[in-house]
């Protein structure tokens, strides 16, 4: 085994986790010979190095809670980093409690959201819109928006001279 795969793939790999895959490009476009990427991705996964299925789930975990992504946009982006799609699916179905990631989203969505969004038909559909680009299915998207303008609705009904949800997207 060459030692310039294997001290660059340590060196990659002492900055952060990689999938197998992406290692595997990040190596090769360095021009190095493949024989020797593959031999240093063997002594890297032997050693515990290299292991898709705990970092899938790592992902798909940071990835919901911390940036609302869906389902759908995780497993698109483990598979583009190389992930099964078997292994993908797996990892967000074990890792990702739907719910808080859908929490998540609406709470960033409503951030860029103007004052009284819920009473809104354009606002309401943009906020599903909003939730089916982050990778949520579009009945998901549409209860939590539902559910969302209810809460605000019920927060604000003081205010309104007709207490109620205006339009109904369920």
């Amino acid at each position: 085994m060459g030692d310039r795969a294997l001290h660059v793939a340590l060196r990659l790999l002492g900055r952060r986790d990689h999938f197998r895959e992406e290692l595997r490009r990040k190596l090769l476009s360095k021009d190095l010979d493949a024989l020797e990427v593959e031999a240093a991705l063997e002594w890297c996964d032997a050693r515990g190095y290299l292991d898709d299925e705990r970092l899938a789930r790592r992902f798909a975990a940071r990835r919901a809670e911390d940036r609302g992504w869906g389902p759908r946009r995780i497993v698109f982006e483990l598979e583009r980093r190389g992930v099964d799609r078997g292994l993908a699916e797996g990892a967000v179905a074990a890792a990702v409690e739907p719910d808080l990631a859908l929490t998540t989203a609406l709470r960033r969505a409503e951030v860029r959201a103007p004052a009284g969004w819920w009473r809104l038909p354009v606002r309401r559909a943009r906020m599903v819109s909003s939730l089916l680009a982050r990778g949520f299915e579009a009945s998901d998207a549409i209860r939590a928006v539902g559910e969302l303008a209810r809460v605000r609705e019920n927060e604000h009904d003081g205010c309104d001279d007709e207490p109620g949800d205006p339009i109904d997207l369920s």
